[in-house]
């Protein structure tokens, strides 16, 4: 999310969680010096999550601070120590693997204790935002017992492809760039046809 109105809009969907880019490089950056709005529209029922890719143990403190966010979502080569500082710090961690490192069962188990969900998304070497799936199937041979996101090209059009999977560890679904009007500006009438499709498909 990048623009405070479009923030407002999709909370009216209700959705449990709203992220926001502290990586520069990406396209969805929410910038050096965001809008104060940007966080502050945020209700409080949903949680806000700051996403963040390599970046400094301190940096990442002093920004979720200053922007009162409790979810930090790791999307770079962070090591489990980071995530375990973050943790004891009050910090609820998000820590992500491409959908190739499924089958590294001890990266993951390095990982276990120290993040409270993993995120599983298309590999890319632009950490993330690629609109492409993995393949899901992957997953059948996850057996890590740690609650996951599922990310990458997730579209209206797999509402039912959603509903037919069946991983107890499934806790979330990350929707993103085919869901946009424009990088950082959510659809919302398509986030409410998506949670609508959902609904009916249950």
């Amino acid at each position: 999310m990048t623009d405070p109105a479009n923030v407002v809009e999709i909370a009216r969907l209700k959705p449990d969680y709203m992220g926001f880019i502290f990586y520069s490089r990406s396209v969805r950056f929410v910038g050096h010096t965001p809008d104060p709005e940007l966080f502050a529209a945020v209700p409080k029922a949903v949680n806000k999550v700051a996403v963040f890719v390599n970046e400094y143990y301190e940096r990442m403190i002093e920004l979720t601070g200053k922007h009162g966010i409790d979810h930090i979502q790791l999307h770079g080569m962070e090591s489990p120590e980071i995530c375990k500082s973050l943790k004891n710090h009050g910090k609820k961690v998000i820590k992500v693997f491409p959908g190739d490192q499924l089958e590294n069962k001890r990266l993951l188990k390095d990982y276990a204790d120290v993040a409270d969900y993993f995120l599983f998304d298309t590999p890319v070497r632009s950490y993330g935002g690629s609109g492409r799936k993995f393949d899901w199937t992957n997953l059948e041979r996850l057996k890590q017992g740690k609650r996951f996101f599922l990310s990458g090209g997730i579209s209206v059009d797999d509402a039912q492809n959603l509903k037919d999977l069946h991983f107890p560890d499934l806790y979330a679904i990350d929707i993103n760039s085919r869901f946009e009007e424009r990088p950082g500006f959510k659809d919302p009438v398509l986030i409410e046809t998506f949670l609508k499709k959902l609904e009916d498909e249950r």
